[in-house]
């Protein structure tokens, strides 16, 4: 069976990790003894993408919050279940994983960036993520420099978490959304995963029907 999706695009907040999840593991008893409120209390918006949104916190409180939990995160956080198995699984069938996250600072904050980065490479070495390349974009302006990256590496099929992103892409290439609680339910047209398991029986699902369909064109 040929491969219909040669060229996959990953993102990393959201997809291979689960970032509200850890948002909420680590924000409830975090503002709870904080603010000395109880869990029903601290939490604003339990659908909120941000912690500023979930916890309804100050800018200022969500830097001195990700202060104490960026290193977490960013180097011994989980992957989403199966983002290992799956993606060696990828290359090894000779697919292109590229992974296009939005971990890219202003000018002003280089060293942030910088660290970000070398942060970013360790934790996918250390978790055995497989990818074939990393593109770093900037968080502000992502659908746009995410829309320009796909286009210039020919991705296929996208994963991503935001839904202002999918919908920006999906005149470039197939588009999937992995689960947070920040999207669930805000498009339904959009095939959507809790695992990579699942976005891998539906890239095989689709391959499969593709391939019949030019064999049975090829036969007229």
């Amino acid at each position: 069976m040929s491969l219909i999706y040669q060229n996959i695009g990953l993102d990393l907040d959201g997809v291979l990790t689960e970032h509200s999840k850890f948002q909420l593991e680590k924000g409830i008893p975090y503002f709870c003894h904080k603010y000395n409120l109880t869990r029903d209390k601290v939490i604003k918006d339990i659908r909120g993408m941000d912690i500023e949104e979930i916890f309804g916190c100050t800018h200022q409180e969500r830097f001195l919050f990700w202060a104490k939990y960026i290193w977490e995160y960013c180097t011994i956080t989980k992957p989403r279940n199966g983002a290992k198995e799956v993606t060696q699984k990828w290359l090894a069938e000779g697919r292109n994983i590229f992974i296009i996250t939005g971990r890219k600072e202003r000018e002003e904050f280089f060293l942030v960036s910088k660290m970000l980065m070398l942060l970013t490479k360790y934790w996918l070495n250390h978790q055995n993520i497989g990818y074939s390349e990393i593109v770093f974009c900037s968080n502000s302006s992502s659908e746009i420099e995410k829309k320009a990256i796909c286009q210039k590496l020919n991705i296929e099929i996208m994963a991503e978490d935001r839904i202002n992103v999918l919908n920006f892409l999906q005149e470039t290439c197939d588009i999937v959304c992995f689960e947070n609680m920040y999207n669930m339910g805000l498009n339904d047209k959009i095939p959507n995963f809790k695992t990579f398991y699942e976005m891998d029986e539906y890239i095989r699902e689709i391959e499969k029907k593709k391939n019949i369909l030019q064999k049975t064109k090829k036969l007229l």
